[in-house]
């Protein structure tokens, strides 16, 4: 029997740790007789695993009528793909829904549903009926439970756990995607009637004092679809809380039903909202979040950038390293909508985009990705009235290939030549971005919350992504992420934290926050300071703690910049959003022309707060300048130091550590770098190709007794007979360092034990045993 396991941040198959990468196929797209021909290039892509949407509207067109062996269309023979997909020794994720979305008719729901259940549609706050279902609705479970039965008769008997290679099930897809995107609250009687016993049952008898008595779901909609003060805030902040246990309850449902059905394999809940290179995605986050915190529940992204680069590479990190803050901690990163497509022919694509995206999310800790979508393919009407669907993927409908396809291999053979060393090295970091997901909480608006959105919204992008994230990895200091909210905060764990900051802040995370700074920690605050909590009660306890007497507001607009501030010794920093600040502080580091203070230092107990009272985006070397002088007062030092700039980060394992370089450029890059000021690579460069990456080996056992300490090539494979052990580098020509016992290298005299520095020609090393 087969064994899937997720545990100590890895996923395990049989005993050992996996980097699990899969492609999207759409078997529904594809005629049966090229599905061999598709999944043979999955294999020659390097990849172990396919994941693929099962569309209910597909496979029940009509109410009572299911096929999922073909016999009525045999591109419907879902039995028969997951069969031959197992027989070419992929592992399985399916991803049966209720939702597919996928460019589908009804997001994947059949059209019949809606017409023998109109009662179970979701009705926005403008009375406009929606095609999506109120989640919850009683009818609409029923007709997911009768899928389930069918689909998971099919699903079932192939898990791992019954000797098969199913080893994750999506349960529905991009839950709570549409309701954003569309700006829409429900006031369907039944979910309103859920909202209203939620309220009851969190504020009890307070509920009285927060809304007016009276027929509770009748106040609702009415304060839904006509918003108007006092409450007209109060209760989309209410839904929107409300609106998370109502997801969980969804997936709650859809988990149990599976299980009834005989699924035992976890299950994944995908989460949405990558818009504006990123900067959104902790939106889906918050939606999700108590979706990700059920005991067993997997995690997983899905992610967009359709492009790389200098300018938006530290975006990518920090969706990836807040989703790790939030996700279930047994697991590592897992994207299984790990953008492929978007390289359409004659179209604008970059054929580098998907090699460097990937080994960016690699260096991260991220060892499970789902490319998506692999394929192109064609519609039958009942899936869409629209017949191609093609999105630029590595594979054309015809099953040609496209120019980025060739890089997968490549990559793959580098991932699999340092295998299990690499899957189970661990990400270094120097510091950690402090977040607050309640920031996040802006899904959805009415008119009285629109404004106070929107000046959120520029403050997260600004001073949370382009001013904390963005300096922090252009100055070469690699960062994790840290809920303040929810997780505890130590010291000696986090010995510094750089948070976005604004007026709401809840009491209890402000005293945690002074308690952290109190113990020793250092504090580097941006935004505006906190005078309130969440439910705007009055909330001073970071203020307090930090001296400051008075504050005072500039005027402000997100699309403008309207203050030049001097920070340090730069008299013209332009900046947004402005705060100033009257107290007796240690050290003022930034001023505004009139005097006030908008940048200061203060000492609280055994550690040092810095408060930077401004939104400034990190645009050119002065505003960097202008991080890193806080940086280093902060004692915060690069953990990098390169010639010519590059992107580099260290993974380090029991067996050895990893360099990640990815030269973003047009051109070709020569740099030497030093980690934690010592000298890498003997002090040899390092020389990529344009938009080109590389992972180095460090202090990497290759085989017992054979020790490589550097080479400055990234290496494609690692072969061995009886009597040898041959490495393959991507570079002709390049330096290694390296100790052996029991083996010499071939073409070179070496005395075993001795450190030896080598010239790979040709990017070959061959080493042969000596005894």
């Amino acid at each position: 029997m087969n064994a899937f396991e997720v545990k100590g941040g890895q996923f395990w198959l049989d005993g050992r740790p996996q980097l699990i990468q899969a492609g999207e196929f759409h078997y529904f797209r594809t005629p049966v007789d090229e599905w061999a021909h598709r999944l043979g290039l999955l294999s020659e892509a390097g990849f172990n695993a396919v994941a693929a949407y099962i569309p209910w509207l597909w496979h029940q067109p009509e109410a009572g009528i299911s096929d999922l062996d073909g016999h009525s269309h045999p591109m419907r023979d879902l039995a028969g793909f997951l069969d031959l997909a197992a027989g070419m020794g992929f592992w399985i994720i399916p991803r049966p829904g209720p939702y597919i979305m996928a460019e589908t008719i009804n997001e994947g729901i059949p059209p019949w549903v809606f017409e023998r259940h109109p009662q179970a549609a979701f009705v926005s706050q403008s009375g406009a009926i929606q095609n999506i279902a109120s989640y919850l609705h009683p009818d609409f479970l029923k007709c997911v439970r009768d899928w389930y039965r069918a689909v998971f008769e099919i699903l079932s008997p192939r898990q791992v756990t019954w000797d098969g290679k199913i080893i994750m099930v999506q349960l529905d897809n991009e839950m709570g995607m549409p309701h954003w995107l569309r700006n829409i609250l429900d006031t369907n009687p039944d979910t309103l009637a859920r909202f209203a016993g939620w309220l009851q049952n969190r504020y009890g008898e307070a509920l009285a004092g927060r809304y007016p008595a009276g027929e509770l779901v009748d106040f609702l909609r009415e304060g839904i679809t006509n918003p108007s003060e006092p409450y007209g805030v109060s209760i989309v902040e209410d839904y929107r809380h409300f609106y998370r246990g109502y997801l969980r309850e969804y997936m709650g449902f859809l988990w149990d039903e599976a299980r009834a059905n005989g699924m035992e394999v976890p299950p994944v809940v995908n989460v949405h909202g990558f818009l504006n290179g990123g900067k959104t995605f902790p939106i889906g986050l918050s939606q999700l979040i108590e979706v990700m915190e059920m005991d067993g529940m997997i995690s997983a992204t899905d992610v967009y950038p359709l492009a790389i680069g200098e300018g938006n590479f530290p975006q990518l990190l920090m969706v990836n390293e807040i989703t790790k803050a939030l996700q279930n901690p047994h697991q590592p990163l897992f994207s299984i909508e790990f953008q492929s497509g978007g390289n359409q022919d004659f179209g604008t694509g970059q054929t580098s985009f998907y090699d460097l995206h990937t080994r960016l999310c690699i260096s991260t800790g991220m060892r499970a990705i789902n490319h998506y979508s692999f394929f192109a393919g064609e519609n039958d009407p009942v899936l869409s009235p629209v017949r191609r669907h093609d999105w630029g993927p590595p594979v054309r409908v015809d099953g040609s290939l496209r120019k980025h396809y060739h890089r997968y291999p490549k990559l793959s053979a580098a991932l699999a030549a340092y295998g299990e060393d690499l899957v189970r090295s661990q990400p270094e970091t120097v510091a950690a971005v402090g977040f607050m997901l309640e920031y996040f909480m802006t899904e959805v608006n009415s008119p009285l919350t629109q404004a106070a959105t929107k000046t959120m919204t520029h403050q997260r992008e600004v001073v949370l992504f382009d001013f904390l994230g963005r300096g922090l990895a252009l100055t070469h200091r690699p960062f994790h992420a840290v809920d303040l909210d929810r997780a505890a905060l130590d010291p000696t764990e986090n010995p510094i934290v750089f948070a976005m900051m604004d007026k709401q802040c809840d009491a209890t995370t402000q005293a945690k926050l002074v308690e952290y700074v109190r113990r020793g920690g250092r504090l580097v605050l941006g935004g505006r300071m906190c005078i309130e909590s969440f439910d705007h009660t009055h909330c001073t306890v970071l203020k307090d703690a930090s001296g400051i007497r008075g504050t005072r507001d500039y005027e402000f607009d997100p699309g403008l910049i309207r203050h030049n501030i001097r920070v340090f010794d730069r008299p013209y920093i332009p900046v947004s959003l402005l705060e100033t600040y009257t107290g007796d502080f240690d050290e003022v580091f930034a001023t505004h022309p009139d005097g006030g203070v908008v940048g200061f230092i203060q000492s609280i107990g055994e550690g040092r707060l810095m408060h930077f009272g401004a939104s400034l985006t990190v645009d050119a070397p002065e505003d960097l300048g202008v991080f890193d002088r806080i940086a280093r007062e902060a004692d915060c030092p690069r953990a990098f130091e390169l010639s010519t700039w590059a992107d580099v980060r260290f993974s380090r394992g029991e067996n050895g550590g990893f360099l990640f370089i990815n030269n973003y450029q047009d051109d070709p890059l020569e740099t030497t770098i030093a980690h934690r000021g010592e000298r890498l690579f003997g002090g040899n460069p390092i020389r990529l190709p344009a938009r080109r990456g590389a992972i180095l080996p460090f202090e990497w056992t290759v085989r017992p007794g054979l020790l490589l300490h550097y080479i400055t090539s990234e290496i494609v494979a690692v072969e061995e007979d009886e009597d040898s052990v041959t490495i393959k580098t991507d570079q002709p020509d390049v330096d290694a360092e390296l100790s052996l016992s029991g083996y010499r290298i071939e073409g070179a005299a070496a005395g075993e034990g001795e450190r030896i520095r080598f010239k790979v020609r040709d990017g070959l090393i061959v080493f042969h045993m000596t005894s």
